[in-house]
């Protein structure tokens, strides 16, 4: 059988880039243009009247004859597979192949076109490879990786993020960051990361944030984050490394324990030790005094003076030891005692503080009530002496999400860069909240008022 084009149609096949084969239904070559001579190296003599089949890979799972099959019943082939070169190398082949029906009773034949398709395959490889690699150091890192877009949607977590929030994957991809964190940072947090980081800002990119996290049973935890901004075809990725910060809050924990425990022992001591020593010898000197006056001997004032001293610091050693040692809350509890407190000031200072409490608020955790005290005397001793102020309201406050105190004072408030926002004793605040799994902040409501205010989540895994 001859097989033959037109001249122009002819011309046209022997120099596109492509391959181009045209077989009869049983698979012999009736057509084979120069691009096939390039891609498997056999010259046109070499290959017209001989079965396809020479070009098909012998293990190939798409045997030459289905596509020829698929032809016969005017099927259109498009596929993938090896061929085999005249040196005998494989060629990664794309496929596609028709039937064409042929006219004045003439056998039908098929089209088929060939390109070399070895480097994308290699390179599809090569990426598979990455793929599997990266995939397989996400899974194994300890770190909690997750991928999410600019409204807070999760594209991807590895497995870590799973164990340390105990939701499968299935449960996180395509939910909302917000899952992931407690009232009330979660709370109208529709558009998390847009809300987050608005467009063009930096605020957290790169740089590690201690925020809080929320298992599936609600329990809340300290984690530290650093998100990584990613720029893919106009479209705003972001990739975040997750670290669960229990351990180390613990461990924290327990130092500040073991501080206020010396700070006991320290307390004790003075009053107990020196206290007594001090009250011994003013007792003494008095005496000593009374008797000399009674004999209308010298010097009687200058021990009368001397006895005097011995009390004022007597009186401040007493002082020290009753703030050195911890507040009872066992007894009276953080109400009666921040009361106390509030009364305390006020008679001391003559700055006007007050505790103003909406309904009774029972804290059972010794050491939350502790810290929550420490930070509000802070505060208040901020108030008076830093900040000037006439007058201090101290609020206290619980709801089924968490536990809020405020102080506000009518000072004349401070600069964040100034001594006061970097100070110890604000780094001190800061760090006791942050051991409860809370938050503290400092900001100027008016020009009038100075507010600190510490939120500390109920259901926290730190006390229990």
């Amino acid at each position: 059988m001859t097989f033959q084009f037109t001249n122009q149609a002819e011309n046209i096949l022997e120099n596109i880039l492509h391959g181009v084969i045209v077989t009869d239904t049983r698979g012999r070559i009736l057509f084979w243009n120069k691009a096939d001579q390039e891609m498997f190296g056999y010259t046109e003599q070499e290959m017209l009247n001989r079965p396809i089949n020479v070009l098909l890979e012998k293990d190939s799972k798409i045997p030459f004859k289905k596509i020829l099959r698929k032809c016969s019943l005017s099927e259109s082939v498009i596929g993938r597979w090896h061929g085999i070169r005249k040196d005998g190398s494989l060629v990664w082949l794309e496929v596609r192949a028709k039937l064409v029906k042929s006219e004045n009773s003439n056998p039908d034949y098929c089209v088929i076109t060939l390109s070399d398709i070895d480097k994308l395959k290699n390179t599809e490889n090569r990426l598979d490879k990455n793929q599997a690699v990266y995939e397989v150091i996400l899974e194994d890192i300890s770190d909690a990786i997750f991928t999410s877009d600019e409204k807070g949607g999760i594209l991807s977590v590895n497995r870590a993020v799973s164990e340390m929030f105990g939701y499968e994957k299935n449960e996180l991809v395509g939910k909302n960051l917000k899952r992931l964190m407690p009232f009330p940072f979660n709370e109208s947090r529709d558009d998390f990361m847009e809300s987050t980081l608005p467009a063009g800002s930096k605020k957290i990119i790169g740089i590690d944030r201690e925020i809080y996290g929320l298992r599936k049973d609600d329990a809340v935890f300290p984690i530290e984050v650093v998100i990584s901004e990613i720029r893919l075809e106009g479209d705003r990725i972001f990739a975040g490394v997750v670290r669960d910060l229990s351990t180390r809050r613990a461990l924290e924990r327990k130092l500040i324990e073991i501080g206020n425990d010396e700070r006991q022992r320290i307390g004790r001591n003075l009053h107990d030790g020196l206290g007594q020593m001090l009250t011994g010898i003013r007792m003494l000197s008095e005496n000593l005094a009374r008797k000399l006056n009674a004999n209308a001997l010298p010097c009687a004032d200058d021990v009368q003076e001397i006895a005097e001293m011995i009390h004022e610091a007597d009186e401040m050693v007493r002082s020290i030891a009753r703030d050195m040692v911890q507040v009872d809350f066992e007894k009276s509890g953080l109400q009666v005692a921040l009361d106390n407190l509030c009364k305390k000031t006020t008679k001391l200072t003559g700055v006007n503080c007050e505790l103003m409490v909406t309904e009774t608020v029972e804290i059972d955790d010794h050491s939350m009530a502790l810290h929550l005290y420490r930070i509000i005397q802070e505060a208040i001793n901020n108030a008076v002496k830093h900040g000037k102020a006439d007058r201090v309201v101290v609020r206290l406050s619980r709801n089924d999400h968490h536990i809020s105190i405020t102080v506000d004072d009518d000072g004349v408030g401070f600069c964040k860069d100034s001594e006061m926002g970097d100070g110890v004793g604000i780094q001190i605040m800061k760090h006791r909240a942050a051991i409860m799994d809370g938050i503290l902040e400092i900001h100027r409501i008016d020009e009038s008022v100075t507010r600190i205010r510490c939120i500390v989540p109920n259901n926290h895994q730190g006390f229990k």
